[in-house]
């Protein structure tokens, strides 16, 4: 798409019918919920890691632990914590995988409602323009290869 102004006047805009409009409003509401919830287990779980395991630097892996499994995120948090302190004791690694259960549950739980809200916001806006399905895989075949398809 070109920022020249007057290409843009061309481009179609499409007016939703006020069911639809009121349908992806909600749904946009929920994604911002959902978006906070993860936003805050990701938060509350490196706090923990930092407060009670003195991990100060999470590193990429930890900063996304709900990517990792329980024994990926304990191995993790072993190699984070600072050199020279005590072996995790069997207490400690308890202590880990249920804090791990806790944090990854709710970022897995939003990550998969928010991927349902995407594809229902996609197929409103397909509708609101009235694609067909042949338009529709158009789209997809030719979008660009980070695009994650619904």
């Amino acid at each position: 798409m070109s920022p020249v102004g007057v290409l843009m006047e061309k481009l179609p805009i499409a007016t939703p019918t006020d069911e639809t409009r009121e349908e992806a409003e909600g749904s946009v509401r929920r994604l911002i919920s959902l978006t906070a919830t993860e936003r805050e287990a990701r938060r509350d779980t490196l706090d923990w890691l930092r407060v009670e395991f003195g991990v100060q630097k999470p590193g990429q892996k930890l900063e996304a632990f709900a990517a990792l499994d329980a024994d990926a995120f304990v191995e993790e948090v072993r190699k984070r914590r600072p050199k020279g302190e005590a072996r995790l004791t069997p207490g400690s690694l308890r202590a880990l995988r249920a804090g791990y259960g806790e944090g990854a549950a709710p970022i897995r739980d939003a990550r998969a409602g928010a991927a349902a809200l995407e594809r229902r916001l996609s197929d409103l806006v397909n509708k609101a323009y009235g694609l067909t399905d042949e338009e529709i895989n158009l789209l997809w075949d030719t979008a660009p290869p980070r695009m994650p398809r619904f």
